[in-house]
Protein backbone atom coordinates (compact mmCIF):
# COMPACT_ATOMS: atom_id res chain seq x y z
CA UNK A 1 0.00 0.00 0.00
CA UNK A 2 2.63 2.02 0.95
CA UNK A 3 4.86 1.34 -2.52
CA UNK A 4 1.29 2.21 -4.41
CA UNK A 5 1.23 5.58 -2.55
CA UNK A 6 4.74 6.34 -3.08
CA UNK A 7 4.12 6.01 -6.55
CA UNK A 8 0.92 8.04 -7.08
CA UNK A 9 2.67 10.80 -5.96
CA UNK A 10 5.63 10.73 -7.94
CA UNK A 11 2.70 10.45 -10.66
CA UNK A 12 1.29 13.70 -9.61
CA UNK A 13 4.39 15.49 -9.94
CA UNK A 14 5.79 14.06 -13.29
CA UNK A 15 2.42 15.50 -14.53
CA UNK A 16 2.34 18.74 -12.72
CA UNK A 17 5.83 19.74 -14.13
CA UNK A 18 4.92 18.65 -17.73
CA UNK A 19 2.21 20.59 -17.50
CA UNK A 20 4.12 23.37 -16.01
CA UNK A 21 6.63 23.15 -19.05
CA UNK A 22 3.24 23.27 -21.52
CA UNK A 23 2.01 26.59 -19.73
CA UNK A 24 5.67 28.25 -19.76
CA UNK A 25 6.48 27.68 -23.17
CA UNK A 26 3.23 29.04 -23.97
CA UNK A 27 3.64 32.37 -22.57
CA UNK A 28 6.79 32.66 -24.66
CA UNK A 29 5.22 32.11 -27.88
CA UNK A 30 3.13 34.72 -27.20
CA UNK A 31 5.84 37.12 -25.81
CA UNK A 32 7.60 36.58 -29.01
CA UNK A 33 4.60 36.91 -31.43
CA UNK A 34 4.14 40.52 -29.65
CA UNK A 35 7.21 41.22 -29.67
CA UNK A 36 7.49 40.82 -33.52
CA UNK A 37 4.32 42.78 -33.45
CA UNK A 38 6.17 45.53 -32.16
CA UNK A 39 9.13 45.65 -34.20
CA UNK A 40 6.76 45.98 -36.86
CA UNK A 41 4.75 48.88 -35.67
CA UNK A 42 8.44 50.61 -34.66
CA UNK A 43 9.74 49.77 -38.32
CA UNK A 44 6.23 51.19 -40.06
CA UNK A 45 7.13 54.07 -37.68
CA UNK A 46 10.40 54.96 -39.00
CA UNK A 47 9.08 54.69 -42.69
CA UNK A 48 6.47 57.61 -41.56
CA UNK A 49 8.99 59.48 -39.78
CA UNK A 50 11.45 59.16 -42.71
CA UNK A 51 8.83 60.55 -45.52
CA UNK A 52 8.01 63.61 -43.40
CA UNK A 53 11.30 64.23 -42.85
CA UNK A 54 12.33 64.26 -46.28
CA UNK A 55 8.94 66.39 -46.92
CA UNK A 56 10.01 68.76 -44.30
CA UNK A 57 13.37 69.02 -45.63
CA UNK A 58 12.26 70.15 -48.93
CA UNK A 59 10.10 72.85 -47.71
CA UNK A 60 12.59 74.17 -45.58
CA UNK A 61 14.97 74.14 -48.28
CA UNK A 62 12.48 75.99 -50.73
CA UNK A 63 11.71 78.74 -48.31
CA UNK A 64 15.10 79.49 -47.57
CA UNK A 65 15.13 79.70 -51.37
CA UNK A 66 12.18 82.00 -51.31
CA UNK A 67 13.37 84.07 -48.65
CA UNK A 68 17.20 84.72 -49.71
CA UNK A 69 16.98 83.90 -53.89
CA UNK A 70 20.23 85.89 -54.38
CA UNK A 71 22.50 84.21 -52.00
CA UNK A 72 23.85 80.72 -52.15
CA UNK A 73 21.54 78.87 -49.37
CA UNK A 74 23.70 75.49 -49.33
CA UNK A 75 24.65 75.05 -45.94
CA UNK A 76 21.90 76.95 -44.51
CA UNK A 77 19.77 74.50 -45.97
CA UNK A 78 21.41 71.52 -44.90
CA UNK A 79 21.31 72.62 -41.51
CA UNK A 80 18.01 73.65 -40.94
CA UNK A 81 17.27 69.62 -42.76
CA UNK A 82 19.44 67.87 -40.31
CA UNK A 83 17.41 70.04 -37.88
CA UNK A 84 14.18 68.81 -39.50
CA UNK A 85 14.78 65.27 -39.37
CA UNK A 86 15.60 65.29 -35.92
CA UNK A 87 12.93 66.79 -34.96
CA UNK A 88 11.08 64.69 -36.91
CA UNK A 89 12.95 61.56 -35.97
CA UNK A 90 12.05 62.46 -32.17
CA UNK A 91 8.09 63.13 -32.66
CA UNK A 92 5.72 60.67 -31.13
CA UNK A 93 4.31 57.53 -32.83
CA UNK A 94 0.57 59.55 -32.98
CA UNK A 95 1.98 62.65 -34.52
CA UNK A 96 4.06 60.12 -37.19
CA UNK A 97 1.01 57.67 -38.42
CA UNK A 98 -1.40 60.82 -38.39
CA UNK A 99 -2.83 60.52 -42.31
CA UNK A 100 -3.57 64.29 -42.00
CA UNK A 101 0.10 65.94 -41.40
CA UNK A 102 1.63 64.30 -44.57
CA UNK A 103 -1.81 65.50 -46.70
CA UNK A 104 -1.53 69.19 -44.98
CA UNK A 105 2.64 68.66 -46.01
CA UNK A 106 1.98 68.13 -49.32
CA UNK A 107 -0.64 70.99 -49.06
CA UNK A 108 1.69 73.76 -47.83
CA UNK A 109 4.31 72.42 -50.39
CA UNK A 110 1.78 72.84 -53.28
CA UNK A 111 0.75 76.56 -51.99
CA UNK A 112 4.39 77.44 -51.70
CA UNK A 113 5.13 76.48 -55.51
CA UNK A 114 2.35 79.04 -56.29
CA UNK A 115 3.07 81.84 -54.61
CA UNK A 116 6.79 81.30 -55.37
CA UNK A 117 7.91 85.19 -56.65
CA UNK A 118 9.41 85.41 -60.51
CA UNK A 119 13.43 85.18 -60.78
CA UNK A 120 15.10 87.63 -61.91
CA UNK A 121 15.90 86.57 -65.07
CA UNK A 122 11.47 87.22 -65.30
CA UNK A 123 11.63 90.65 -63.81
CA UNK A 124 13.68 91.77 -66.04
CA UNK A 125 12.42 90.83 -69.03
CA UNK A 126 8.71 92.25 -67.64
CA UNK A 127 11.19 95.31 -66.93
CA UNK A 128 11.34 95.79 -71.14
CA UNK A 129 8.74 94.51 -72.50
CA UNK A 130 5.70 94.86 -69.85
CA UNK A 131 5.91 97.14 -66.63
CA UNK A 132 7.44 95.97 -62.99
CA UNK A 133 6.30 97.30 -59.70
CA UNK A 134 7.73 95.37 -57.38
CA UNK A 135 10.96 97.38 -57.64
CA UNK A 136 10.24 101.00 -56.12
CA UNK A 137 12.93 103.10 -58.65
CA UNK A 138 15.03 102.16 -61.53
CA UNK A 139 17.88 104.16 -63.29
CA UNK A 140 18.22 103.06 -67.16
CA UNK A 141 20.78 104.36 -69.63
CA UNK A 142 21.71 102.75 -72.91
CA UNK A 143 21.98 103.46 -76.77
CA UNK A 144 20.60 101.85 -79.90
CA UNK A 145 22.13 102.05 -83.51
CA UNK A 146 19.92 102.17 -86.04
CA UNK A 147 20.82 102.05 -90.40
CA UNK A 148 18.64 102.77 -93.23
CA UNK A 149 19.53 102.04 -96.77
CA UNK A 150 16.72 103.31 -99.45
CA UNK A 151 17.20 102.86 -103.25
CA UNK A 152 14.23 104.54 -105.40
CA UNK A 153 14.07 104.19 -109.06
CA UNK A 154 13.55 107.23 -110.75
CA UNK A 155 11.90 106.87 -114.11
CA UNK A 156 11.92 109.53 -116.50
CA UNK A 157 9.32 108.77 -119.32
CA UNK A 158 6.25 106.75 -119.83
CA UNK A 159 4.80 103.46 -120.20
CA UNK A 160 4.05 102.27 -124.10
CA UNK A 161 1.26 99.98 -123.87
CA UNK A 162 1.64 99.90 -119.59
CA UNK A 163 4.20 97.41 -120.02
CA UNK A 164 6.98 99.13 -121.60
CA UNK A 165 8.77 101.81 -120.07
CA UNK A 166 10.51 104.35 -122.68
CA UNK A 167 12.84 107.00 -121.03
CA UNK A 168 15.99 107.11 -118.79
CA UNK A 169 16.25 105.41 -115.76
CA UNK A 170 18.81 106.54 -112.88
CA UNK A 171 18.85 105.56 -109.12
CA UNK A 172 19.12 107.81 -105.78
CA UNK A 173 20.47 106.24 -102.78
CA UNK A 174 20.13 107.49 -99.18
CA UNK A 175 21.97 105.86 -96.62
CA UNK A 176 20.90 106.68 -92.78
CA UNK A 177 23.22 105.96 -89.32
CA UNK A 178 21.25 107.21 -86.15
CA UNK A 179 23.03 106.35 -82.53
CA UNK A 180 20.69 107.55 -80.14
CA UNK A 181 21.68 107.83 -76.59
CA UNK A 182 18.90 107.05 -73.80
CA UNK A 183 19.03 108.47 -70.26
CA UNK A 184 15.77 107.84 -68.44
CA UNK A 185 14.30 106.52 -65.07
CA UNK A 186 10.90 104.89 -63.75
CA UNK A 187 9.61 105.02 -60.00
CA UNK A 188 6.63 103.22 -58.42
CA UNK A 189 4.07 105.62 -56.99
CA UNK A 190 1.94 102.38 -55.65
CA UNK A 191 1.98 98.84 -56.06
CA UNK A 192 0.17 99.28 -59.54
CA UNK A 193 1.10 102.88 -60.49
CA UNK A 194 3.89 103.94 -62.21
CA UNK A 195 5.89 107.38 -63.65
CA UNK A 196 8.95 107.87 -66.30
CA UNK A 197 10.75 110.01 -68.14
CA UNK A 198 13.01 109.66 -70.98
CA UNK A 199 15.42 111.56 -72.60
CA UNK A 200 17.34 110.76 -75.87
CA UNK A 201 20.18 112.33 -77.33
CA UNK A 202 20.55 111.83 -81.41
CA UNK A 203 23.65 111.30 -83.33
CA UNK A 204 22.60 111.13 -87.17
CA UNK A 205 24.66 110.74 -90.15
CA UNK A 206 22.84 110.79 -93.85
CA UNK A 207 24.46 110.03 -97.28
CA UNK A 208 23.23 111.33 -100.07
CA UNK A 209 23.71 109.72 -103.83
CA UNK A 210 22.40 111.12 -106.82
CA UNK A 211 23.87 108.77 -110.16
CA UNK A 212 23.19 110.00 -113.30
CA UNK A 213 21.13 108.69 -116.02
CA UNK A 214 21.98 105.61 -117.84
CA UNK A 215 24.29 106.36 -121.17
CA UNK A 216 26.08 109.44 -119.63
CA UNK A 217 29.22 109.50 -118.70
CA UNK A 218 28.33 112.04 -115.96
CA UNK A 219 29.52 111.22 -112.73
CA UNK A 220 27.57 110.52 -109.57
CA UNK A 221 26.44 113.34 -106.90
CA UNK A 222 27.05 112.53 -103.49
CA UNK A 223 26.72 114.49 -100.04
CA UNK A 224 26.95 114.15 -96.16
CA UNK A 225 24.44 115.82 -93.60
CA UNK A 226 25.48 115.09 -90.18
CA UNK A 227 24.07 115.99 -86.46
CA UNK A 228 25.97 114.99 -83.30
CA UNK A 229 24.67 114.41 -79.74
CA UNK A 230 21.79 117.04 -80.15
CA UNK A 231 19.03 116.22 -77.59
CA UNK A 232 15.61 114.51 -79.12
CA UNK A 233 11.97 114.26 -78.05
CA UNK A 234 11.73 113.91 -74.37
CA UNK A 235 9.15 111.46 -73.23
CA UNK A 236 6.95 111.23 -70.31
CA UNK A 237 5.09 107.98 -69.65
CA UNK A 238 2.70 106.56 -66.36
CA UNK A 239 1.78 102.90 -65.94
CA UNK A 240 -1.30 101.75 -64.67
CA UNK A 241 -1.86 97.60 -63.57
CA UNK A 242 -5.55 96.55 -64.44
CA UNK A 243 -5.42 93.27 -63.79
CA UNK A 244 -2.61 90.65 -61.76
CA UNK A 245 -2.43 87.72 -63.70
CA UNK A 246 -5.01 84.76 -62.23
CA UNK A 247 -5.59 82.06 -63.95
CA UNK A 248 -6.44 82.25 -67.70
CA UNK A 249 -6.68 86.17 -67.29
CA UNK A 250 -3.15 87.58 -68.42
CA UNK A 251 -1.52 90.30 -66.44
CA UNK A 252 -2.53 93.83 -67.81
CA UNK A 253 -1.17 97.18 -67.89
CA UNK A 254 -2.37 100.54 -69.36
CA UNK A 255 -0.17 102.95 -70.31
CA UNK A 256 0.24 106.57 -71.45
CA UNK A 257 2.97 108.26 -73.17
CA UNK A 258 3.09 111.96 -73.59
CA UNK A 259 6.03 113.10 -76.06
CA UNK A 260 7.53 116.93 -75.85
CA UNK A 261 8.81 118.64 -79.68
CA UNK A 262 12.31 119.23 -78.00
CA UNK A 263 14.43 117.99 -80.32
CA UNK A 264 15.41 119.70 -83.89
CA UNK A 265 12.09 119.77 -85.78
CA UNK A 266 12.53 118.46 -89.75
CA UNK A 267 10.44 121.85 -90.68
CA UNK A 268 11.67 125.26 -92.76
CA UNK A 269 15.06 123.46 -93.76
CA UNK A 270 16.08 124.53 -96.49
CA UNK A 271 17.03 121.95 -99.69
CA UNK A 272 20.45 122.57 -101.13
CA UNK A 273 21.19 121.86 -104.47
CA UNK A 274 24.60 120.69 -105.93
CA UNK A 275 25.27 120.41 -109.35
CA UNK A 276 28.54 118.46 -111.41
CA UNK A 277 27.79 118.05 -114.96
CA UNK A 278 24.17 117.77 -115.73
CA UNK A 279 23.56 115.78 -112.90
CA UNK A 280 21.70 117.72 -110.16
CA UNK A 281 21.10 116.32 -106.58
CA UNK A 282 18.86 118.23 -103.89
CA UNK A 283 19.23 117.21 -100.09
CA UNK A 284 18.33 119.04 -97.00
CA UNK A 285 20.92 121.10 -95.34
CA UNK A 286 19.96 119.95 -92.00
CA UNK A 287 18.87 116.45 -90.13
CA UNK A 288 16.08 116.67 -87.84
CA UNK A 289 16.09 114.94 -84.34
CA UNK A 290 12.72 115.44 -82.94
CA UNK A 291 9.47 115.37 -84.70
CA UNK A 292 8.36 118.78 -84.03
CA UNK A 293 4.76 118.22 -82.76
CA UNK A 294 3.85 117.10 -79.30
CA UNK A 295 1.87 113.44 -79.77
CA UNK A 296 0.18 111.41 -76.91
CA UNK A 297 -0.11 107.16 -77.28
CA UNK A 298 -2.10 105.00 -75.26
CA UNK A 299 -2.42 101.07 -75.07
CA UNK A 300 -2.62 97.81 -73.42
CA UNK A 301 0.46 95.20 -72.66
CA UNK A 302 -0.57 91.79 -71.82
CA UNK A 303 1.91 89.04 -69.86
CA UNK A 304 0.59 85.31 -69.39
CA UNK A 305 2.98 82.91 -67.98
CA UNK A 306 2.93 79.57 -69.31
CA UNK A 307 5.61 77.62 -67.72
CA UNK A 308 8.01 77.27 -69.38
CA UNK A 309 7.15 80.18 -72.07
CA UNK A 310 5.86 83.73 -71.14
CA UNK A 311 3.55 85.14 -74.13
CA UNK A 312 3.27 88.71 -74.03
CA UNK A 313 1.37 91.18 -76.83
CA UNK A 314 0.58 94.66 -76.72
CA UNK A 315 -1.24 97.38 -78.51
CA UNK A 316 -1.10 101.27 -79.15
CA UNK A 317 -2.78 104.36 -80.45
CA UNK A 318 -0.71 107.41 -81.17
CA UNK A 319 -2.10 110.68 -81.75
CA UNK A 320 -0.09 114.02 -83.74
CA UNK A 321 -1.48 117.22 -82.51
CA UNK A 322 -1.32 120.02 -84.62
CA UNK A 323 1.21 122.59 -84.82
CA UNK A 324 2.24 125.71 -86.67
CA UNK A 325 5.48 127.13 -87.52
CA UNK A 326 6.71 130.28 -89.08
CA UNK A 327 8.19 128.43 -91.88
CA UNK A 328 7.20 125.29 -93.61
CA UNK A 329 8.90 125.62 -97.17
CA UNK A 330 11.87 123.75 -97.74
CA UNK A 331 13.02 125.89 -100.73
CA UNK A 332 15.93 128.69 -100.74
CA UNK A 333 15.14 132.29 -99.73
CA UNK A 334 11.22 131.15 -99.80
CA UNK A 335 9.43 131.60 -96.20
CA UNK A 336 6.10 130.18 -95.93
CA UNK A 337 3.95 129.64 -92.61
CA UNK A 338 2.02 127.35 -92.44
CA UNK A 339 0.27 124.48 -89.86
CA UNK A 340 1.28 120.64 -90.17
CA UNK A 341 -0.52 117.54 -89.09
CA UNK A 342 1.49 114.44 -88.94
CA UNK A 343 -0.96 111.00 -89.31
CA UNK A 344 -1.81 109.34 -86.48
CA UNK A 345 -0.84 105.55 -86.36
CA UNK A 346 -1.27 102.36 -84.50
CA UNK A 347 0.94 99.57 -83.90
CA UNK A 348 1.09 96.10 -82.02
CA UNK A 349 3.38 93.35 -81.04
CA UNK A 350 3.15 89.97 -80.00
CA UNK A 351 6.09 87.70 -78.64
CA UNK A 352 7.31 84.65 -76.74
CA UNK A 353 10.19 84.31 -73.72
CA UNK A 354 12.42 81.85 -72.01
CA UNK A 355 13.49 82.02 -69.01
CA UNK A 356 17.09 79.79 -69.88
CA UNK A 357 17.85 79.81 -65.71
CA UNK A 358 17.11 82.51 -62.84
CA UNK A 359 19.91 84.91 -64.66
CA UNK A 360 19.10 84.90 -68.35
CA UNK A 361 15.82 85.08 -70.35
CA UNK A 362 15.83 85.14 -74.66
CA UNK A 363 12.59 86.64 -75.75
CA UNK A 364 11.54 86.50 -79.83
CA UNK A 365 8.55 89.10 -80.77
CA UNK A 366 6.95 90.64 -83.54
CA UNK A 367 5.90 94.32 -84.00
CA UNK A 368 4.19 96.43 -86.90
CA UNK A 369 3.24 100.07 -87.25
CA UNK A 370 0.70 101.56 -89.57
CA UNK A 371 1.05 105.35 -89.85
CA UNK A 372 -1.66 107.57 -91.64
CA UNK A 373 -0.81 110.38 -94.34
CA UNK A 374 0.21 113.84 -92.39
CA UNK A 375 -1.13 117.22 -94.06
CA UNK A 376 0.37 120.50 -94.10
CA UNK A 377 -1.27 123.77 -95.04
CA UNK A 378 0.08 127.40 -95.89
CA UNK A 379 -1.30 130.19 -93.68
CA UNK A 380 -4.87 131.15 -95.38
CA UNK A 381 -4.48 128.08 -97.30
CA UNK A 382 -5.96 124.48 -97.56
CA UNK A 383 -4.92 121.00 -96.00
CA UNK A 384 -2.29 119.13 -98.86
CA UNK A 385 -1.76 115.65 -98.00
CA UNK A 386 2.17 114.98 -98.37
CA UNK A 387 3.12 112.53 -100.90
CA UNK A 388 4.61 108.80 -99.50
CA UNK A 389 4.20 110.20 -95.86
CA UNK A 390 2.48 107.05 -94.76
CA UNK A 391 3.97 104.32 -93.69
CA UNK A 392 3.79 100.59 -92.77
CA UNK A 393 6.87 99.57 -90.65
CA UNK A 394 7.15 95.61 -90.02
CA UNK A 395 10.11 94.20 -87.78
CA UNK A 396 11.06 90.87 -86.47
CA UNK A 397 12.95 91.19 -82.90
CA UNK A 398 14.59 88.91 -80.78
CA UNK A 399 16.58 89.92 -77.58
CA UNK A 400 18.52 88.71 -74.60
CA UNK A 401 18.19 90.15 -71.31
CA UNK A 402 21.12 89.00 -68.31
CA UNK A 403 21.50 89.91 -64.77
CA UNK A 404 24.75 91.57 -63.70
CA UNK A 405 23.61 91.33 -60.34
CA UNK A 406 20.70 91.58 -58.06
CA UNK A 407 20.24 94.92 -58.90
CA UNK A 408 22.05 95.49 -62.28
CA UNK A 409 21.16 94.42 -65.78
CA UNK A 410 21.92 94.13 -69.21
CA UNK A 411 19.19 93.71 -71.60
CA UNK A 412 20.18 93.39 -75.53
CA UNK A 413 17.85 93.44 -78.23
CA UNK A 414 17.72 92.85 -82.27
CA UNK A 415 15.54 94.56 -84.90
CA UNK A 416 15.32 93.21 -88.32
CA UNK A 417 13.39 95.00 -90.85
CA UNK A 418 10.54 93.35 -93.05
CA UNK A 419 9.47 96.00 -94.63
CA UNK A 420 11.06 98.95 -96.67
CA UNK A 421 9.23 101.43 -93.88
CA UNK A 422 11.02 100.04 -91.12
CA UNK A 423 14.98 100.00 -90.59
CA UNK A 424 17.39 97.81 -91.92
CA UNK A 425 18.40 96.44 -88.58
CA UNK A 426 18.34 97.93 -84.81
CA UNK A 427 20.71 97.00 -82.02
CA UNK A 428 20.03 98.10 -78.59
CA UNK A 429 21.72 97.89 -75.34
CA UNK A 430 20.27 98.98 -72.27
CA UNK A 431 21.60 98.63 -68.89
CA UNK A 432 18.59 99.43 -65.92
CA UNK A 433 19.75 99.60 -62.23
CA UNK A 434 17.20 99.12 -59.58
CA UNK A 435 17.14 100.25 -56.32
Amino acid sequence: MRDLTRRSSLFLAITAALYGAQATAAMTEAETQELNQLRFQVKQLQLINKRQAETLQKLDSRLLNLEQPATPASGITSTSSTTATSTVTTSTPTQAQTPAATASAAGAEEEVKKEAAPSQSVENFLQEEHALFSRPLTLQFGFSYSHYDRKELVLDGFLALDAIFLGAVSVDNVESDILTFDIGARYNLTDRWQVGIRAPFVSRWTNYTKDPQAGTPDPAVEADVSETMELGDVELSTSYKLHTEAGSWPDTVWSLRVRAPTGRDPYGIKQVEQTIESTTLLYPGEVATGSGVWAAATGFSFVKTTDPAILFANIEYTHHFEESFNDISSVQGVVTPGDVRLGDAIGYGLGVAFAINDRMSMSFSYSQRYQTKSETRAQGGSWNEVTHSDANAATFNTGVTYALGPKWAMSTSLGIGLTPDAPDFTLSVNFPYSF
